[in-house]
């Protein structure tokens, strides 16, 4: 992996389509990056509809840092930090709650195991028997499971309000924005990124971060093989007739491919049920009536009074997946010079956006990564095919 470094840029004599920066797509990531960039660098995001319209818009909104980067504790601890501090910001807000991964009987030793182990590493982790998870969250019935894997740096927060926070950021310290408009190509001379080719128009910049999302493994397919593939998601909110309260927590039963956590009226969102998807374009953003059978088959199976929950709304959307779980942050030596990789990032776009911007401004303007970027780098796979076995993931595998 190399550095891009960034010296003496500047738009005296530039033409009016000139920028330090051009990032190609407007969710959280993008939005993320340009926030990032823009106090010293002349930021450009395109993106082909709205900002936060199409993954970013439909995510859940978790914040499973911790649980989710149980090796890096140092990249957790970053996100976390950063919600922690950007709570209040506009209409932002950080909500935080424990997280439960509900234990089966034929996982207690190994759970028990590994939040000995996490614990020691000093993860905020601990094993609670049903009778005090019980006591402490009244709603839960742990009848068929042996106790809850308890996280506590865990929280969530609205995706769309986040995003358009982070959008109204980057506008207020410089960056453009341009929307209802298509990348078409990258302008490449000699090896090295001079700007981008779009539906209005040519556009210059020395460097041009890709956060496309799942698109972004077609986008750059001549220049780059990425092992990104699309895959399908999705949600259903129940209202329980009854508040679920202020405290109820979040949580995932390992193996049924579910997540769930609180809205703030009351409302339960439960989401996942992720498949690969072969049509990314024509896809449902319906969820599956299938889906919406087994919540309405398994969530009562652990939660007093939604046998009769109402079915409030649902939805279904598309993400870009990695055989790690694990996204593309990466400038790799292989590529164009100024080509910056942001994708793949397999569900958890929201929860590591403010990672992914600080990744890619060490990228480009050579400062200090403060935690360690190998979880992200592209060499980190021994095949780059976008054929790869997906897997699903709950909010803490």
């Amino acid at each position: 992996m190399h550095c891009l470094m960034v010296s003496n840029l500047s738009n005296d004599n530039m033409s009016v389509a000139s920028y330090d920066i051009i990032v190609v797509g407007g969710g959280v990531i993008g939005c993320a990056v340009a926030r990032k960039l823009a106090t010293h660098l002349n930021v450009l995001i395109i993106e082909r509809k709205q900002i936060a319209a199409e993954a970013t818009a439909l995510a859940a909104g978790e914040i499973t840092m911790a649980p989710s980067y149980t090796d890096s504790p140092s990249i957790s601890d970053y996100a976390n930090e950063f919600f922690r501090d950007y709570d209040g910001t506009g209409q932002f807000e950080f909500t935080e709650r424990p997280s439960l991964e509900l234990v089966p009987r034929d996982h207690e030793q190994e759970a028990r195991r590994r939040v000995e182990r996490l614990a020691t590493d000093g993860v905020t982790v601990s094993f609670m028997e049903p009778d005090a998870v019980e006591a402490d969250f009244p709603r839960f019935d742990l009848e068929e499971f042996v106790g809850v894997v308890k996280h506590q740096d865990t929280g969530f927060v609205d995706p769309y309000t986040f995003t358009m926070t982070l959008k109204d950021d980057a506008e207020s310290r410089g960056a453009t924005i341009l929307t209802d408009t298509t990348v078409t190509g990258l302008r490449i001379t000699d090896e090295r990124v001079k700007g981008v080719e779009t539906s209005s128009g040519t556009f210059d910049a020395p460097y041009v971060v890709v956060a496309a999302g799942w698109r972004t493994e077609r986008f750059l397919r001549d220049h780059v093989q990425l092992p990104i593939r699309p895959y399908r998601t999705q949600c259903v909110v129940l209202d329980p007739n009854e508040d679920a309260g202020n405290e109820f927590p979040m949580g995932w039963i390992p193996g049924e491919h579910v997540y769930f956590r609180p809205e703030h009226n009351g409302d339960l969102l439960v989401g996942g049920w992720s498949f690969a998807e072969d049509d990314p374009e024509g896809a449902s953003k319906s969820e599956d009536k299938a889906f919406r059978d087994h919540v309405a088959n398994l969530i009562p199976r652990f939660l007093r009074g939604f046998e009769r929950a109402r079915f409030v709304n649902g939805w279904a959307g598309v993400d870009g997946a990695t055989p790690d779980t694990h996204p593309i942050i990466d400038a790799p030596s292989d590529v164009p010079d100024g080509l910056v990789i942001a994708s793949g990032f397999h569900g958890r776009g929201v929860m590591t956006a403010p990672i992914a911007a600080t990744v890619v401004q060490s990228l480009i303007v050579g400062e200090r990564c403060p935690f360690s970027r190998a979880p992200f780098v592209l060499s980190r796979f021994d095949s780059r095919s976008p054929d790869f076995e997906f897997h699903s993931i709950s909010a803490g595998d």
